[in-house]
């Protein structure tokens, strides 16, 4: 299980890969597709963790927040 500091590592690399650009976002699953879809063109503004959640601010005041579960985790490539 992902503890905080290791959230908070991840949201660091986030603020540095992808804060100040505009990702494509997707579901790999499917189940979020819309609201994927919501957020693709969008520009990332900010980037913070709060305990072992990670929330991602897009511009127009637009939030995702992540937890990772049990077996979560990013791979930046």
């Amino acid at each position: 299980m992902p503890e905080g500091h290791s959230v908070h590592r991840i949201a660091r690399q986030f603020g540095v890969n992808f804060v100040g650009t505009k990702p494509a976002v997707s579901s790999p699953q499917g189940r979020f597709a819309e609201g994927a879809e919501m957020l693709t063109g969008r520009e990332m503004t900010d980037a913070r963790a709060v305990g072992k959640q990670m929330f991602l601010e897009f511009e127009e005041r637009d939030w995702l927040r992540v937890h990772l579960g049990i077996y979560g985790a990013w791979d930046f490539s």
